[in-house]
């Protein structure tokens, strides 16, 4: 519950100042941005909702991604042997998106690998990436090196 009351306030902060500009009288900027939400470890898409309504309603595109085996995904765990499995749904995702567009990457949890996996592969896809209480690999421990030596 207080995980989900952080990450709650931490879309209202990002968000505030959209809100504050609509409520002095600017309107939304032009160009919309497309979020792209990677959930934790023994979660799915489903657990974005609220942040999605907040960000849809923002003006902005949204899409929550159930990696393999989880929310509405049909694979089953062991239909998964590697973590490259568990990625796929969103190297597919990306893979799919046109060579112009980029988007926004965030990810919570175990979200934070895939979201760095995605950032190796398709860096030219990706405006930001936003790691929320994220796994985040660094310099000395990549993703891909975690994903050869798990």
């Amino acid at each position: 519950m207080e995980k989900s009351k952080f990450l709650i306030g931490l879309v209202l902060i990002l968000l505030f100042p959209y809100v504050n500009a609509t409520t002095s009288g600017h309107k939304w900027p032009k160009t919309s941005k497309h979020f792209v939400l990677v959930h934790g470890a023994c979660h799915g898409a489903w657990s974005w909702y609220k942040i999605m309504a907040l960000i849809k309603t923002s003006g902005h595109n949204v899409t929550a991604m159930d990696l393999g085996a989880s929310g509405v995904n049909p694979k089953q765990v062991l239909e998964i042997p590697h973590l490259s499995d568990y990625f796929s749904p969103l190297m597919e995702f990306m893979a799919s998106l046109p060579a112009h567009q980029k988007v926004i990457l965030v990810g919570h949890s175990y979200g934070g690998l895939a979201i760095s996996k995605a950032m190796e592969r398709f860096p030219e896809k990706i405006l930001v990436a936003v790691f929320v209480t994220a796994h985040m690999p660094g310099l000395t421990l990549n993703a891909t090196t975690l994903l050869t030596e798990v």
